[in-house]
């Protein structure tokens, strides 16, 4: 990263949008230049319209763009980090499929959280804080035992029964049954349900997914 990172943060609260840039300005020093915006048409409107990394706040007042809206709108000027306070695997497929490259929660993953996540997608990767991985859908995850939850992200992943079987080490009857009882604890869902099912528990993330099927809209 020899030459100058260019960031933009765009978050509606003025504190917040603050302590981000200057977090940002901490840990990249003189070889960054961050820009705080508090709409998605500020970002748009600003003259130097290209940035590597767009942090991007999803429920922001005062423009008229929001939510996906506002992610389709802001990688016209960069790649986008999603930095926000809703937490479920529905909010992480609809950033996935408006074009995010990786989504932090504001409450769970803190600091060091928000700077991996720049790294990453300065580096076109995606990333999904862990943390927020770990808090979706926790209480739901309980009714799945643990094989069942690895036969559940496996198969999300995309492997095949006999695929999934020597991975885990279980014959191929076996694997069968525990999805059948996922089936049953999880009524009516076929295997596009349970690929979702699993973005739902945080046993996968759909940037994972994305390779073997396509993003939900």
């Amino acid at each position: 990263m020899s030459e100058r990172i260019r960031l933009a943060v765009v978050e509606d609260q003025l504190f917040t949008r603050e302590v981000t840039i200057k977090l940002l300005h901490v840990h990249y020093g003189d070889s960054s230049k961050v820009i705080g915006f508090a709409t998605v048409e500020e970002l748009l409107d600003w003259e130097d319209s290209e940035f590597d990394v767009v942090v991007l706040d999803l429920q922001l007042r005062g423009g008229s763009l929001e939510g996906s809206d506002a992610i389709h709108a802001a990688v016209r000027r960069g790649r986008v980090l999603v930095f926000s306070s809703l937490e479920s695997g529905e909010a992480l497929e609809r950033a996935h499929a408006a074009g995010a490259l990786g989504y932090v929660s504001k409450d769970t993953g803190g600091e060091q959280a928000l700077i991996d996540g720049v790294d990453a997608v300065l580096a076109g990767d995606s990333f999904v804080d862990p943390e927020l991985l770990t808090r979706i859908g926790a209480s739901a995850r309980k009714q799945l035992t643990t094989r069942q939850q690895e036969v559940l992200r496996l198969e999300a992943l995309g492997c095949n029964v006999s695929q999934i079987a020597p991975k885990l080490g279980l014959s191929e009857a076996g694997v069968r049954r525990h999805i059948e009882r996922i089936v049953e604890i999880h009524p009516n869902c076929a295997k596009a349900e349970r690929v979702r099912l699993a973005i739902e528990l945080g046993l996968v993330t759909p940037w994972e997914t994305s390779q073997r099927y396509p993003a939900p809209r």
